[in-house]
C-alpha cells in the first residue's frame, strides 16, 4: 500500500511539473511603439514635398533600401545574399515613385546634424554608391533651420522628376 502512495506522489508531482512547463512564461518586453516615425524637420519637409509634387508621383517616408532597389543575380549565391543583407536593413529619407506604377524614380535623404558623423557619413556614402548603381537618382537636402522648403523642393526634387 505503501508503495502505491509513493507512486501516486510521483505522479501527482510529474503532473505538476507539467502543468508549470505548459503555463506561460512572463517574457520581458524589449518594445515600445515609436511617437512618430518622422522627425519634425523631416515631417515639415514631408509636408512641403506632399503639396508641391506633381499629381502624377507619390512620396513614400522611410523606405527600406531592400525595396527599391534589387541586387543583380550571379552565379554566386553567397555574393548575392552578402549584398542583399547590405541593403536590407538600411532606409532612405523618402523615395518618389510614379503613382501609376508605383516605380521608384528619386530618393531624398533629407541631411540632419547627424549625417556629419563618421560612422553616418560611411553608411551615406554607400547608400549613395548602392542606389545609384542600380540607376535611381539620390538628392541630398542638407536642414537648416531656416531653410526653404518651397524653393528647395522645387529646384532640388522637381527639376529631377520632370
Amino acid at each position: 500500500m505503501e508503495k502505491y502512495i509513493w507512486i501516486l506522489l510521483l505522479f501527482i508531482a510529474i503532473a505538476v511539473a507539467i502543468v508549470v512547463q505548459l503555463l506561460p512564461k512572463e517574457k520581458k518586453n524589449f518594445y515600445r511603439k515609436k511617437e512618430y516615425l518622422l522627425n519634425i524637420p523631416e515631417r515639415k519637409f514631408f509636408e512641403a514635398l506632399q503639396k508641391l509634387l506633381p499629381p502624377e508621383y507619390i512620396c513614400f517616408p522611410q523606405m527600406v533600401l531592400n525595396n527599391i532597389i534589387a541586387v543583380k543575380r550571379g552565379e554566386d549565391k553567397k555574393d548575392y545574399w552578402k549584398y542583399k543583407n547590405k541593403i536590407n536593413k538600411k532606409t532612405i529619407d523618402f523615395v518618389i515613385f510614379t503613382k501609376k506604377h508605383l516605380q521608384p524614380v528619386l530618393a531624398i535623404e533629407y541631411d540632419g546634424w547627424y549625417h556629419t558623423r563618421s560612422d553616418r557619413r560611411a553608411r551615406d556614402e554607400f547608400v549613395n554608391n548602392a542606389i545609384k548603381s542600380s540607376g535611381l537618382d539620390i538628392v541630398h537636402i542638407k536642414h537648416d533651420k531656416n531653410i526653404d522648403l518651397e524653393k528647395i523642393i522645387k529646384t532640388e526634387v522637381i527639376s529631377k522628376i520632370i
